[in-house]
């Protein structure tokens, strides 16, 4: 996460990048943009805020030639030649459009930012933003003539939310930099992130905890589900929220012993996440630290309801993982020939 609040723009400038699969080309910009304090201010708010809630860095990918990795190496000529901005803002916006082959991917404004002073932890640094805005909304605008005011439609970027966007920070440039990325507008993940920014996860603490979790629904899915039902799958992932929330640290031993009360049990997800580890290209540490804020980002993304064929639907809470297992049953009523669910409470609640 990154404070902003000393942040300044020393150099901006705005293209225009369309789909090259559909022949759009590319407009670009005689010259950087020029702008007053109130406007700069505005645009910092705008490009920098979604990155202050922005736990998971990455890095730029290292292969045999450094060259091979564009945005890397344009960047890096930013920081160490300023008076190169502008060539290099060119250079940026035709790698986009070289990656823009895919018919999904939508035209935008291509906006390069030079920023100075951002506060990345207790390291104050420079970065090189990318952003692009894709969507435009409609906005009124009073006009006015010789004798009236009268409203006009106008059509513009929004500057609610940021669609696509990447901070390249200074620091730690030449081993792969540190670069952050948001994207709002994620219909084609792998052209921003893998073709254009050509970046990898960083392995720390962030991107170990999402991994555990994305392997626990992994788990809960593939054996669970498919094992016992959509209530043990949701059992499962309640409690292994309810374990991460009460450590500062994940040890793979303890985590299994402290969910599963069977020595078979606890051995048959041993072999899950070594096969998943294999199948899935990724190592997951025995014992790390939890990372808070991506564990609050990995719950936001686990649906926590039982939906019926009956049209019913129960919700479990995700704060008490006691609840669904001491007050919710499963069985079959043989009259019927259906399946059923009891539910136990004392009173309703408003």
């Amino acid at each position: 996460m990154i404070n902003y609040s000393e942040a300044t723009i020393q150099n901006i400038i705005v293209h225009k990048v369309g789909n090259q699969s559909k022949d759009e080309g590319i407009i670009v910009s005689a010259e950087p943009l020029r702008l007053d304090e109130g406007m700069a201010d505005l645009l910092t708010h705008y490009f920098l805020k979604p990155f202050t809630k922005v736990s998971e860095t990455f890095q730029f990918v290292q292969r045999e030639a450094p060259s091979t990795n564009k945005v890397q190496e344009i960047t890096k000529q930013v920081f160490e030649q300023p008076t190169s901005f502008y060539d290099d803002s060119v250079g940026l916006l035709e790698h986009l459009y070289a990656q823009s082959n895919h018919p999904h991917i939508k035209p935008g404004d291509l906006f390069i930012v030079f920023f100075k002073d951002i506060l990345l932890g207790d390291e104050l640094t420079n970065a090189v933003g990318i952003f692009k805005a894709e969507s435009k909304e409609d906005f009124l605008k009073i006009a006015q003539d010789a004798r009236n005011l009268f409203v006009q439609k106008e059509r513009g970027i929004g500057l609610r939310k940021l669609d696509k966007g990447c901070l390249v920070l200074q620091s730690a440039l030449d081993d792969g930099a540190k670069v952050l990325s948001v994207d709002n507008n994620s219909y084609d993940t792998e052209y921003w992130l893998y073709r254009f920014l050509d970046v990898e996860y960083i392995r720390d603490n962030n991107f170990t905890t999402r991994s555990y979790m994305e392997m626990c629904q992994s788990y809960a899915d593939e054996v669970l589900k498919e094992e016992k039902g959509k209530k043990e799958q949701l059992d499962f992932l309640n409690q292994s929220v309810q374990y991460f929330d009460s450590n500062e640290r994940v040890s793979l031993e303890d985590f299994g012993n402290s969910l599963f009360e069977q020595n078979q049990e606890q051995e048959s997800f041993k072999t899950y996440v070594s096969n998943y580890e294999v199948d899935n290209g990724v190592e997951l540490s025995d014992s790390f630290l939890i990372s808070k804020s991506a564990l609050q980002k990995q719950k936001r993304a686990i649906k926590n309801f039982i939906n019926l064929d009956t049209n019913i639907q129960i919700k479990l809470d995700f704060r008490n993982p006691e609840s669904s297992k001491h007050f919710i049953e499963k069985g079959y009523d043989d009259q019927r020939e259906m399946s059923y669910y009891k539910v136990f409470f004392n009173e309703e609640l408003d």
